[in-house]
């Protein structure tokens, strides 16, 4: 009876397992926050088994709002060997992919901090999905997130410096936000420290909309009233402008009320005297340019060092039309609007991202043409440039020219003869990320190269490698020159970036099979990471020891697309399976990204028994194990050490077999002592 209840409460555990030992959630599960306020969401998971992969897409309302620097990963989530986190368009992505050191039980995955933008009541859901080290999808339950968001009764008024400079005029912004009702009248004073001085004050952010304004400066304070002549909302105030000769830290504060109501005020508390990094700016990637007629150059506009995310970018470039040529203009950002229009002597363009661009990053690059071969000098110049973030603008400091020298071909005779110049241009082909191929393409073979790869060395190969020993963005430069004095250049500016889209996972690594082929799964996983489409393969090599399906897969990719492959293979001995997977980026230079894979697979005959000087070659097909005995001569010791891999639906079975096997054994003892 005591075995009967045993084998009802492991059967009881098992179903348990089962359907609950899966689950991803956020919590708190309700949250009540005022408008304008932040509030944190624990993402957590709970299995029962060891975790390959774990990805998850939380989808939140346009009231609510998440920046990817709000999103804090754990150090189990860090330690996974692929991570991708995004934001965009209403949802969070989370991918995290491990090869060793597999996460099981209760554990957190990442630390979610959102703004409250609007009052209401919202709900943020997921779609979570996890897989085991083999890759399997488990069943999982989840749960979403209720947010009361309170309307806060009080206007905010916010304090904004712009760029704030030693002995340099600098801009302080008054900005109202999140009015409750039309706003006719402004009352308040604002404070500011002795050793800023007040140069000029203007609200012409109001368009001309005022009817009445009082001022009074008194005390390192400005006390004033205005009336509107038509209602407004959400506006920006005023604009004072501040100069100072003096280091320190300075607090701009205010009180401010609104329609004869009080306000919130967030004052303006910052540095001046700290010396900004020479190494942040916004603007031209070099300083001057050398361009040969009948030659091209690319020009970017580059950002560097910058430490918030970027949401839009917009500005104007100006050049001399008479002197240059501009053409094919491209960005590399991941965009979701993008535009410019090329006429007259300008380029205006205005950029759209997904709110995750930071740090080093590319904005707009073009080529430049001489239109004449004469001997002169010019500029192009950024007139205007604007970053913003999810605060408004930010502040950087511009490399707003760069100098263009035009250089004369002169027509000597080995032109004459053969019609042509000098023209080189290269390829790249990125190896596992961090290793570079690049391949010259040139008119003339009588040539030498020099080579700059953007991190202090350098090459005179045609066809050169390097290796790059960290992330970053590098400026690649080659100059070619022929026997007859012609020169070429021909640069870009190339991205090194711990990328590895691809997951590679077999149904089996170790085999224990008689037969002479067995089939297991290479299963592929390829995404886009990038903003355009490309076109790519998969692609096995070595393969005489094994033979899969298909040795050459071709796919194509949108941005953020992914697929899965999962090609069966024949092994026939134990071997390892080799191969790559290649990105094609459909742009003028012909980049490649290849990422190689290879796996040992292991292949296990079963071992002979002997038993009374026979040898026998045993299958186990079952977990059950029957052992006959006509008549027992003589006692015997029968040992078998049995290896069976965990599995949730052999479960079961394990646990009778191992009770049948042990009543076997009760039996054989039995007789033996009868006998």
């Amino acid at each position: 009876m005591k075995l009967k209840y045993l084998l009802i409460s492991v059967v009881l555990i098992f179903l348990f397992y089962t359907a609950f030992g899966h689950e991803v959630k956020l919590t708190p599960e309700n949250v009540s926050v005022n408008e304008y306020e932040y509030f944190n969401l624990t993402l957590s998971a709970n299995t029962s088994e060891k975790l390959g992969g774990f990805e998850d897409i939380i989808c939140f309302p346009n009231a609510l709002n998440i920046t990817k620097d709000n999103i804090i990963l754990s150090n189990i989530a860090n330690s996974a060997d692929l991570k991708d986190v995004s934001v965009l368009n209403g949802k969070v992505w989370i991918s995290l992919v491990w090869f060793n050191n597999q996460p099981s039980g209760n554990f957190t995955i990442a630390t979610l901090r959102f703004k409250a933008l609007n009052d209401g009541i919202y709900q943020i859901t997921q779609k979570p999905k996890l897989s085991d080290i083999e890759g399997q999808v488990l069943d999982t339950t989840c749960n979403s997130v209720r947010v009361t968001v309170k309307p806060l009764n009080l206007t905010i008024v916010e304090i904004k410096p712009i760029n704030p400079k030693l002995n340099n005029n600098f801009d302080v912004v008054i900005s109202i936000e999140n009015a409750k009702e039309p706003v006719y009248n402004i009352t308040g004073i604002i404070y500011y420290p002795k050793d800023l001085n007040v140069v000029d004050l203007n609200f012409y952010y109001l368009e001309n909309n005022i009817s009445n304004v009082n001022l009074n400066f008194d005390n390192n304070s400005i006390q004033f009233s205005i009336n509107l002549n038509t209602s407004k909302k959400d506006f920006d105030l005023m604009k004072l402008t501040f100069f100072t000769n003096k280091e320190g830290t300075y607090l701009i504060n205010a009180t401010i009320k609104v329609n004869g109501h009080k306000t919130t005020v967030k004052p303006a508390n910052f540095p001046i005297g700290k010396k900004i990094p020479s190494e942040r700016f916004v603007g031209f990637s070099t300083f001057e340019k050398n361009v040969s007629y009948g030659d091209k150059e690319f020009i970017y506009i580059t950002a560097k060092n910058i430490d918030t995310n970027i949401s839009e970018i917009k500005g104007k470039i100006e050049y001399n039309s008479t002197i240059l040529k501009i053409s094919d203009i491209s960005t590399s950002l991941n965009t979701i609007e993008k535009n410019w229009t090329v006429k007259n002597n300008s380029i205006d363009f205005y950029i759209k991202t997904n709110g995750t661009v930071s740090n080093n990053f590319n904005i707009l690059s073009f080529w430049v043409e001489p239109i004449k071969n004469e001997n002169t000098t010019t500029e192009i110049k950024i007139s205007q440039i604007y970053l913003f973030n999810e605060n408004g603008s930010i502040n950087v400091p511009i490399r707003d020219k760069i100098i263009i020298h035009i250089i004369p071909k002169e027509n000597n005779t080995y032109m004459k003869e053969n019609n042509t110049s000098l023209k080189v241009f290269f390829a790249i082909e990125i190896i596992d990320d961090f290793k570079v191929n690049f391949y010259s393409l040139c008119n003339d073979n009588n040539t030498h190269y020099f080579w700059t790869f953007g991190d202090n060395s350098n090459s005179t190969s045609a066809n050169p490698s390097h290796k790059y020993e960290k992330e970053g963005l590098y400026i690649i430069k080659l100059k070619v020159n022929n026997s007859f004095g012609e020169t070429s250049y021909d640069e870009c500016l190339l991205e090194i970036k711990k990328l590895r889209p691809i997951n590679i996972t077999f149904s089996n690594k170790t085999i224990h099979s008689n037969k002479s082929n067995v089939t297991i799964y290479c299963n592929i996983t390829v995404k886009n990471p990038f903003s355009t489409k490309i076109y790519g393969n998969i692609q096995f090599i070595d393969y005489n020891d094994y033979k899969p399906e298909k040795t050459y897969i071709p796919f194509e990719l949108l941005p953020n697309e992914t697929k899965v492959f999962s090609i069966p293979i024949n092994i026939s001995k134990s071997t390892q399976i080799k191969g790559y997977v290649e990105y094609y980026m459909p742009i003028k230079r012909l980049i490649k990204y290849v990422w190689s894979f290879k796996e040992n697979i292991e292949l296990i005959k079963p071992k002979e028994v002997k038993f009374n000087n026979y040898y026998y070659n045993l299958t186990l097909n079952q977990l059950k194990i029957i052992i006959k005995i006509n008549k027992i001569r003589k006692n015997y010791t029968i040992t078998k050490k049995i290896e069976i891999e965990e599995n949730e639906e052999n479960f079961i079975n394990l646990i009778v077999s191992l009770i049948g096997f042990l009543i076997g054994l009760t039996s054989i003892y039995l007789k033996i002592h009868k006998f």
